[in-house]
């Protein structure tokens, strides 16, 4: 998570977007997740713990909507990023084309075709499931 420490302007608590604060999205991006030791882990901030999606708003404006989830219990938070922070997202996430159009690519071979599951694509999904080192049915289930 490149803006761990960094002061932040807090939009909302909510888990609903804060309409009031800011315009409309014109594009939503959501986080991915990987499998380790049977938990699944967000690749935006690589915590199991921490999952979050990234808004583009009209005007270049980025801003994300954190959920924390810690003995279940859940947390929300909006807060804006800067430009650069919003495609270091979208690139760890494994979109490409960051901003207008970006497209989803595999995570693993960086292929655009064929993604089925959080950003990995049908041949790494076989593969990883031929090796035994991934489970598409973990894959489908919300963290």
């Amino acid at each position: 998570m490149e803006y761990v420490g960094r002061e932040r302007k807090i939009l909302s608590y909510s888990p609903e977007y804060p309409a009031h604060q800011v315009p409309p999205a014109e594009e939503e991006f959501r986080d991915t997740r990987y499998w380790q030791d049977g938990y699944p882990f967000s690749r935006a901030t690589d915590d199991c713990h921490v999952f979050e999606t990234l808004y583009r708003l009209p005007g270049g404006r980025w801003i994300v909507r954190q959920l924390v989830r810690h003995h279940g219990h859940r947390s929300y938070c909006w807060f804006e990023v800067s430009g650069e922070e919003a495609h270091a997202w979208l690139e760890r996430c494994g979109y490409t084309g960051a901003g207008q159009g970006a497209t989803r690519r595999c995570v693993f071979c960086g292929g655009t075709e064929g993604l089925e599951v959080e950003n990995v694509c049908v041949s790494c999904i076989r593969l990883g499931a031929l090796w035994g080192l991934w489970d598409p049915r973990k894959a489908l289930l919300e963290p």
